[in-house]
């Protein structure tokens, strides 16, 4: 295979995707519980059947582009949307690292950094950040100055940590900066402070949402970044054209247009995590962190039995135990309260 492909790539394990198959409780990929109401998603496919589907969609989504930046208070070119976060994140790397070029990332954390990192031949510092410990700012800056990364990358709330960064962390990082500072917000909308109040004040800064979370739209793809309208401009120039189809775009101005839903369900899954999490600190045998995302880290004596034991009872949860630092944790998303209670139950049969 080293004749037709990257060493970076023939060397590398690749992203696996957690199971999917049908059980009674699929909590492992922090999905939103709740699906589009089905007379909404009625509606909606009765709208999309009169769009002209032999068309290519509109290239820039300037409608979406528009109600983004309302959503946001800022200008559609600070908007660049595209098929998942995780495509554009694949455009930033490939748009501003050259072979060789610095990158500080901090594990563990989003899978899909180093990945790509590896893949455009990054190279890569990585500063471990224990979930049990504040995050390591003073490591970050003196690697900052001493490196001169090219690209920093940044998740808040953290996944798989659910750890949200301060404002005065990610200003730090940004003011040090010599280029590009990432900050995913995959998981905003479920607590933490936002990076959005930063934009003016360091241009170098992007940041990413996703509807796959709050919006319950995992199953559509739809991210989007935002930055400085320059940085747009240029991100635009390797990112691909039509990645953003004609229904998803027509479900995600509907939801837009109706914020009322997403923030009723936002609330409800915060305060069903919390509930969540104070059941699970009952629990002697497992340690759970707080969270500022839709789901919880939690550590116990075997992670990879008591998975193992969870799925033999209808129950999936995500295996982290191969990230740094995680050996034996488990990571659960907030799922329906019925759905918690069947973890919950699962989990007190495993340990016993």
């Amino acid at each position: 295979m080293d004749r037709y492909f990257k060493r970076a790539v023939t060397a590398l394990a690749g992203y696996e995707p957690p199971p999917q198959e049908r059980v009674r409780a699929k909590l492992n990929q922090n999905e939103s519980p709740f699906d589009l109401p089905e007379a909404f998603k009625k509606e909606l496919l009765m709208e999309a059947a009169a769009l002209p589907w032999n068309r290519y969609p509109a290239s820039e989504s300037g409608a979406l582009k528009e109600a983004l930046a309302a959503r946001h208070g800022l200008r559609p070119g600070q908007i660049l949307p595209g098929n998942g976060s995780n495509q554009l994140l694949q455009t930033l790397l490939a748009a501003v690292i050259e072979p060789g070029e610095g990158l500080l990332y901090f594990p563990p954390t989003f899978g899909l950094f180093e990945l790509f990192a590896t893949i455009n031949g990054a190279q890569t510092t990585g500063i471990l950040c224990p979930p049990d410990r504040p995050f390591p700012l003073e490591e970050a800056l003196a690697a900052i100055r001493t490196g001169a990364p090219k690209l920093i990358l940044l998740c808040s709330p953290d996944n798989p940590t659910g750890r949200a960064l301060s404002r005065p962390e990610v200003e730090a990082i940004c003011q040090a900066a010599p280029g590009l500072v990432f900050l995913d917000e995959a998981y905003a909308e479920f607590g933490g402070w936002s990076g959005l109040s930063l934009l003016e004040q360091y241009p170098g800064l992007v940041l990413s949402r996703t509807f796959s979370k709050a919006f319950s739209m995992a199953g559509l793809r739809l991210g989007y970044l935002i930055s400085h309208p320059a940085n747009i401009d240029q991100l635009r120039k390797a990112h691909l054209p039509y990645t953003v189809n004609l229904l998803t775009e027509h479900i995600a101005l509907r939801l837009l247009a109706d914020p009322g839903l997403l923030e009723e369900r936002v609330a409800w899954i915060v305060r069903e995590r919390e509930w969540l999490l104070a059941e699970m600190r009952r629990i002697a045998a497992v340690t759970v962190y707080p969270s500022a995302a839709n789901f919880l880290l939690f550590r116990c004596a075997d992670g990879k039995s008591l998975f193992r034991r969870l799925k033999e009872r209808g129950i999936l949860v995500r295996d982290v135990s191969g990230y740094p630092l995680l050996e034996n944790h488990l990571r659960v998303n907030t799922g329906s309260h019925d759905e918690n209670l069947w973890f919950l139950e699962a989990l007190k049969e495993s340990l016993s």
